[in-house]
């Protein structure tokens, strides 16, 4: 059996990227942005990189957008809710796909303005049974994944 995969409907984009930064921030965590980010503070913050980096890929090649890796640790998440939350649109003008990496591996992913949303071993069963009763999401779906 492969890595358990979820499928999440989204209800609340700000609120299920919030939860999953909390959820996911470790000393092994990375976050990447992609977008029309340049005029955010996130194109200001300090210590991340534009380089595609380990499992963090552009998820778009033309044209070419705005990218950011940032460390998602304790110490850098306030910082980072601070630049995006009531700050950025998501979608065409503003996040248009979010990724975070933990230990190497994919861990989130949510891709067109959070239209396909993955989450993936690292984040709990609890925690989007959670997320599905605050009305953050509307719905998830366990995906199976074959091995051959």
């Amino acid at each position: 059996m492969g890595p358990v995969t979820y499928q999440l409907d989204t209800h609340d984009r700000p609120r299920l990227l919030s939860a999953m930064m909390r959820a996911l921030a470790a000393d092994d965590c990375r976050i990447s942005f992609e977008g029309v980010l340049s005029q955010t503070e996130l194109a200001e913050m300090e210590g991340g990189t534009r380089e595609e980096s380990g499992v963090l890929k552009r998820a778009t090649l033309w044209p070419k957008l705005d990218f950011f890796v940032f460390a998602l640790t304790q110490r850098t998440l306030s910082a980072i809710e601070k630049a995006i939350i009531s700050k950025v649109a998501f979608g065409e003008r503003g996040i248009i796909h979010v990724q975070i990496e933990q230990n190497g591996e994919m861990a989130f992913a949510a891709y067109d303005g959070f239209q396909h949303v993955a989450a993936y071993s690292a984040v709990s069963s609890a925690l989007l049974e959670e997320l599905t009763e605050s009305r953050v999401l509307r719905g998830y779906q366990r995906v199976l994944q074959s091995t051959t």
